[in-house]
């Protein structure tokens, strides 16, 4: 929805955004695998390294930095907007991956800083190799690329001269700057994949995944109450204080900022977009069915291997045996033929869904064979009748949905407004003074969206607005935020309270608390330990459980990744270490209690048939081939060498403090 920003967009941003859609810097595409594979090959963030490296910055436009360089590498330098921009970009993808908007030092604990210092310098030095080698990609490969791109055709799927230019005009780049752009991506990527290629994985290391990955622990315990920690006396205000300093980011206020935000929506220019009572009626009629409630329906299905088992079912179910007895004699349980509650347009299978929606409710189906290859019976337990709104009841939705579809053009106008009064020097509060706008002033919010008071501050396309809040700093001029069909956001940040140690008496209550908290679980734990080294001395956990008055337990059959009641991952994580009857000690997750359990069964896995085993070589090639990359970047560095400026890089990082 939004033009190009005042300031071009850099080239490797936009060959990114045209070639792919949308750039993202990738995470641990692999992380459960790399668990899987051990600590060797888990310890390099290797494909957040080889996206980044091969969509970032052209090298040229590493230059002309001079003294203010913050990297070198090689002849490659590196400034501080390049910088800046890396940074604020990863930090946004490590707040999305958090679910949340995070701070710089939240960030920087999970290695904010060294992802944005591998992705420079990564790329410039695969940059310096090729020139090294002479390297290039020819203009006809680069043409004919750009010809095939989905994103330059038209609707006949024919290359459209005119989407191509207009791609680049949106993102204010000339066709020479893409080409560079497209020609260094091109050419680290083939660069990377000819480093990455290896030869397949041993027959060894896939049963070792295997064996990893599959094997299963079944485990017997007990659990023990937290009434064991006997009463705890009130601490002295010696270990309280104690406690308050040795916890100090348990009490610490979070940082807060003072913002300014200019948001042009679609209810800011609803008065320029037309909408008539035939348009509603329109998409009224439309879209009536999608308007309301759906009907949903309880359904439970039992498979079959073929028509004719689900016919001879059938028939045992219409000649009087019980729906259910049918699914006990084929072994499965009630967890394994419910499907929960589905709208019609939930089913995967319109064929199963035809015929699930035609049955009455506590009827049995007759066998539906379904358009994937299935056969099934099914059998409806309730039904939830579903609501279609009338035009008045869903008019106000619809008014709303045709005035973002319509509001573009009018935004855009808008848009071109604001921009020429800011590039003329006004500020965003006279902006919105002239064009009759309504600036919101916040004078402290915290990246959860809250004042210093806990109440919800509202903003708009809030998630998105203080991401990127947070990402800048004051006194930087901001791009605005294109938040698609909500409109365009401006914004910028007035001032900066920086996170702060709660003063003792204020928080001396929870302090009290969080230490009551802390004691129990210690004295339990403690008293669960020695209770693992009574047992490894030879009492048993039917002992155990007498003493403490309590069940022994068995889990279900657990795989490494797996958790049931009682028994959470730390649990399963240290079964995992211990020998078949070994005994170990972890939290339950039921309140402070935890539990003391005995391995009691190891299952190794079944063999690997010979499309697993396949897969399983594939994804350990692709890992061996990371590490191949890893190895080949930490050569490149020692050739051509990195030099980091560490007082610009402190300017820049606030010498690790946030900014």
């Amino acid at each position: 929805m939004m033009p190009p920003p005042r300031e071009c967009v850099q080239a490797s941003d936009a060959s990114a955004a045209l070639a792919n859609g949308e750039w993202k810097v990738p995470g641990v595409a692999l992380d459960t695998l790399r668990k899987g594979a051990g600590g060797a090959i888990g310890v390099i963030f290797v494909l957040l390294l080889i996206a980044s490296f091969i969509i970032w910055f052209p090298a040229g436009w590493f230059q002309g930095y001079g003294r203010q360089e913050v990297i070198t590498v090689g002849d490659i330098k590196i400034g501080p907007q390049e910088y800046m921009r890396a940074q604020q970009d990863v930090l946004r993808a490590i707040s999305s991956q958090a679910g949340r908007s995070l701070s710089l030092q939240e960030a920087r604990a999970l290695g904010l800083d060294s992802r944005v210092l591998e992705r420079l310098i990564g790329g410039a030095a695969v940059d310096t190799h090729a020139r090294a080698l002479q390297l290039g990609i020819s203009d006809a490969a680069l043409l004919e690329d750009i010809m095939k791109d989905p994103n330059f055709k038209d609707v006949a799927g024919n290359f459209n001269p005119a989407a191509f230019q207009q791609a680049l005009n949106s993102i204010g780049m000339t066709e020479q700057g893409y080409l560079i752009s497209l020609r260094e991506r091109n050419l680290r990527r083939q660069i990377l994949s000819t480093v990455g290629k290896v030869a397949n994985s041993p027959a060894m290391l896939v049963d070792a995944l295997n064996t990893f990955n599959g094997e299963t622990r079944t485990l017997r315990y007990v659990l023990v109450p937290s009434s064991v920690a006997g009463t705890i006396a009130d601490p002295s205000e010696e270990e309280l204080k104690r406690y308050y300093e040795n916890h100090q980011s348990k009490f610490t206020q979070p940082e807060f900022r003072k913002i300014g935000v200019l948001a042009v929506t679609p209810d800011t220019v609803k008065d320029q977009v037309e909408i008539t009572d035939a348009d509603l009626n329109a998409a009224y009629e439309a879209n009536k069915e999608q308007l309301g409630k759906p009907e949903r329906r309880h359904l439970q299905q039992i498979p079959f291997p073929d028509l004719a088992a689900a016919s001879a079912a059938y028939q045992k179910i219409q000649s009087g045996t019980d729906f259910m007895a049918v699914v006990k004699e084929m072994g499965l349980s009630d967890s394994d033929i419910d499907l929960g509650t589905l709208s019609r347009a939930e089913f995967a299978d319109p064929a199963i869904a035809e015929a699930a929606f035609a049955l009455e409710e506590n009827k049995v189906s007759e066998p539906v064979a379904g358009k994937l290859g299935s056969v099934v019976l099914l059998r409806v337990t309730a039904i939830e009748p579903g609501k279609t709104p009338t035009f008045e009841e869903a008019k106000p939705a619809l008014e709303k949905k045709l005035l973002k579809e319509r509001a573009s053009s009018a935004i855009f106008d808008l848009h071109d407004k604001i921009e020429d009064q800011l590039a003329s020097g006004s500020t965003l509060a006279e902006v919105a003074d002239k064009l009759k706008l309504t600036y919101q002033l916040v004078d402290q919010v915290d990246r959860e969206g809250r004042s210093p008071e806990g109440s919800a501050v509202t903003l708009p396309a809030q998630k998105e607005l203080l991401n990127a809040v947070f990402a800048t700093d004051t006194g930087v001029e901001n791009d605005p935020l294109d938040v698609k069909d909500e409109g365009v956001i401006w914004y910028e940040v007035l001032g900066v309270v920086p996170e702060q140690l709660k003063p003792f008496d204020q928080v001396k209550d929870e302090v009290a608390k969080d230490w009551r908290t802390d004691e129990l679980r210690t004295r339990v734990a403690k008293y669960a330990q020695d209770l693992v080294t009574s047992l490894n001395g030879g009492k048993t956990l039917e002992d155990v459980a007498k003493d403490l008055n309590v069940e022994v337990l068995t889990s279900d059959s657990l795989k490494r990744d797996g958790m049931t009641v009682n028994v959470l991952p730390p649990a399963v994580a240290q079964a995992f270490t211990l020998p078949e009857k070994g005994f170990g000690s972890a939290a339950s997750g039921l309140q402070e209690s935890r539990i003391v359990f005995q391995v009691d069964k190891v299952t190794p896995p079944k063999p690997l048939d010979a499309a697993e085993a396949e897969r399983l070589e594939q994804q350990l090639g692709r890992l061996i081939s990371d590490d191949a990359i890893a190895e080949y970047f930490s050569a490149l560095e020692s050739r051509y060498g990195v030099a980091i400026n560490q007082q610009a890089l402190a300017k820049l990082i606030g010498g690790g403090e946030e900014p």
